[in-house]
């Protein structure tokens, strides 16, 4: 890929986009490749998300670079337990819990595993499993940081 092409965290115009094979479960007919920068591990990642998801989310998460956050309690040689977040060091909110509108309280969670799929046919809201501590309002810290 020549650099002219190259898409850039936090920059959505760069970004590609791509046909969605969940079409068939009434989901949008595009995804947007959104990239992520993996320092640790010198990759550039990409997150699925629908356009229609992508559009609805707050302008400043679509035009700030997303994370990769290792979960709590992973093993150290277990990559693939980390969570999509955006924000600040201070304040930072899971994007698949933006993406579900999910409440104070409820849980998001991914499907078929691939934590980079952020796609709704692939998100689900689990019940009754609130964890050590429930989930925060993550619409409360949107707004927080988007005001700050």
């Amino acid at each position: 890929m020549n650099p002219e092409n190259t898409p850039v965290p936090g920059h959505p115009e760069t970004y590609q986009t791509a046909p969605n094979d969940h079409r068939r479960w009434g989901a949008s007919r595009e995804i947007v490749l959104v990239p992520i920068r993996d320092p640790k591990r010198g990759r550039t990642v990409f997150a699925k998300v629908e356009q229609t998801s992508f559009d609805s989310l707050p302008e400043w998460v679509r035009h700030r670079a997303w994370c990769l956050v290792k979960d709590s309690g992973a093993k150290p040689d277990d990559p693939n337990r980390f969570t999509v977040r955006v924000g600040n060091a201070g304040n930072q909110v899971t994007v698949s819990r933006l993406i579900m509108k999910a409440k104070p309280g409820e849980c998001v969670q991914i499907i078929n595993g691939n934590r980079l799929d952020l796609r709704t046919t692939n998100l689900r809201f689990r019940r009754g499993a609130l964890g050590r501590r429930a989930k925060k309002d993550s619409l409360a810290t949107v707004n927080a940081i988007s005001s700050a």
